[in-house]
């Protein structure tokens, strides 16, 4: 969004300075809500969808197959049962009765299979690529060589079947957006931007691109009555802009960076207005050996995280909003009792770092560790216990795309990495980031004894089971520590009083029903 247009907007809204923060008063009317969020998409396509914040705000209009509770247990979506094959190969799914589009169009069986196309003829990587990477049909679909996926199989209108060529237990669970593409291709290629085609409890009712989006209730939305007439997503900026704008009254929600986060939890006024939830999230330090020698050794690796206090950084730098993980899965998600926790050992450290032949860090070539600005603050504190044990490291920032870009060439030594999971299951981060075959591997890392035991989970249907195997695959990562965890801060936000305390899922989406 450009700087000129973000200054408009803030000073339409009348911002008021940070200082001496004041309770919340009451918030708008129920008729109202009004978000704010650092950044608003420019393209807001349900169909293409590939980041965090497209996907709060589509969540109010767009339903998938399935749906995840502010626990993050799977519920029923637009599918009320999905049964799989002994291999999990094979899907059934039943898809719900009394479902309809905001174009008026019943919602049915078909309505999936075309919505799955309609995804993978987008160009680039999105949710719902991933997610349908392993159903027959799909190199061809991508590759344009056909329209239709072979493995999709209408059976009725409430019925569908799905056929993949390799093993999927997690299939049913992934984020897809469902459209009414009948009446997408007939708005034409710039559709979403004056319309909606969801089933979801909101419709769109404009949309300024980078600026604001305003949604209205859905009158014939499965669910019965929303909570709130109108929805309103407002771009606030980055850093305290939002705190700003909260505590003017102008926003009634309104996620708090991690760089303010002390700032707000050390103020009074601000207690009654914070709302927390545990992130669903991998957060590490990801090291490149192709760029700084010294990482290919474990010792190094392991004398780095031996550095790290991280429950006092969960205690102190995050006021206690802060989850401490022993391993790359949520302990929401996988309870991996085969996990050693990750300590804090600076003997240790150096007692690794001089068997490795690099005693006190001499000889480790210099490295810089790259971020977004809202993270310096807290890898300041990383840096400065790698320098004190000689570990010549050093931090810089880069702006927040600018990072994306680079950290998806693997184009830094070393920098912040963190995935959160899109549906609650631990293969959305052992088979996603770390098998060989990954596009999301943040440092290249293969194993194939690991390789062989998500190949080996993807065909177990039962999810107790699959745990079983997920531990071990776990327990593998850790012991060879291609990547550093660090602390995860919870989703901490300020919320006006019209809002529950489970508005924030842990997966970043917003229960807007």
């Amino acid at each position: 969004m450009p700087a000129v247009r973000r200054r408009h907007f803030l000073g339409l809204l009348g911002a008021a300075a940070l200082a001496g923060a004041a309770p919340r008063p009451a918030g708008a009317a129920a008729g109202a809500l009004r978000i704010g969020l650092k950044s608003l998409p420019a393209l807001l396509n349900p169909l293409s969808v590939s980041d965090l914040v497209a996907r709060q705000v589509l969540g109010s209009m767009y339903e998938s197959l399935t749906s995840v509770d502010p626990q993050g247990r799977i519920l029923p979506g637009l599918a009320t049962a999905w049964e799989a094959s002994e291999d999990a190969r094979r899907w059934r799914l039943t898809l719900r009765e009394g479902a309809t589009f905001h174009t008026g169009r019943p919602f049915a069986a078909r309505d999936v299979k075309r919505s799955f196309e309609a995804a993978l003829a987008t160009e680039g990587a999105n949710f719902a690529v991933l997610a349908l990477a392993k159903v027959r049909g799909f190199r061809e679909v991508r590759a344009k060589t056909a329209r239709e996926l072979s493995g999709v199989a209408v059976i009725d209108d409430r019925t569908l079947d799905v056929v993949c060529d390799e093993p999927c237990a997690v299939f049913p669970f992934a984020r897809f957006n469902i459209v009414d593409v009948d009446a997408v291709e007939k708005a034409g290629p710039d559709w979403f931007r004056t319309m909606s085609a969801g089933t979801g409890p909101y419709r769109l009712l404009r949309s300024n691109e980078g600026i604001r989006i305003d949604v209205e209730a859905n009158p014939a939305w499965r669910g019965g009555a929303v909570p709130f007439e109108r929805v309103s997503f407002l771009a606030t900026g980055i850093g305290n802009d939002g705190i700003t704008l909260f505590n003017d009254s102008q926003v009634d929600f309104t996620f708090v960076d991690t760089d303010a986060l002390r700032g707000v939890m050390d103020d009074p006024g601000f207690k009654r207005s914070l709302s927390n939830v545990p992130r669903m999230q991998m957060r590490v330090l990801a090291l490149d050996p192709r760029r700084v020698k010294a990482f290919a050794d474990l010792r190094v690796r392991r004398a780095m995280s031996l550095l790290i206090d991280r429950q006092a950084m969960a205690e102190r730098f995050f006021r206690g909003v802060a989850t401490v993980h022993n391993g790359v899965v949520p302990p929401a998600l996988l309870s991996n009792e085969r996990l050693e926790p990750l300590a804090y050992d600076p003997m240790l450290a150096k007692q690794l770092l001089e068997e490795a032949g690099y005693p006190e860090g001499r000889g480790i070539d210099p490295f810089t560790v790259a971020v977004v600005p809202e993270y310096r603050r807290e890898f300041v504190y990383y840096v400065s216990q790698w320098n004190n044990a000689g570990i010549p490291a050093k931090l810089a920032t880069s702006p927040r795309q600018e990072f994306i870009a680079r950290s998806r060439r693997r184009d830094y030594d070393a920098f912040l990495f963190g995935w959160t999971a899109t549906y609650p299951d631990p293969m959305n981060f052992l088979d996603e980031l770390f098998t060989s075959r990954s596009r999301f591997n943040p440092v290249g890392w293969t194993n194939a004894e690991f390789d062989g035991l998500i190949e080996r989970a993807m065909a177990i249907p039962d999810p107790d089971r699959r745990a079983e195997v997920y531990k071990d695959a776990e327990h593998i990562v850790m012991t060879d520590m291609p990547v550093i965890p660090l602390v995860v801060p919870d989703y901490v936000a300020l919320r006006g009083n019209v809002l529950s305390d489970n508005f924030i899922t842990p997966f970043g989406g917003l229960n807007f029903a």
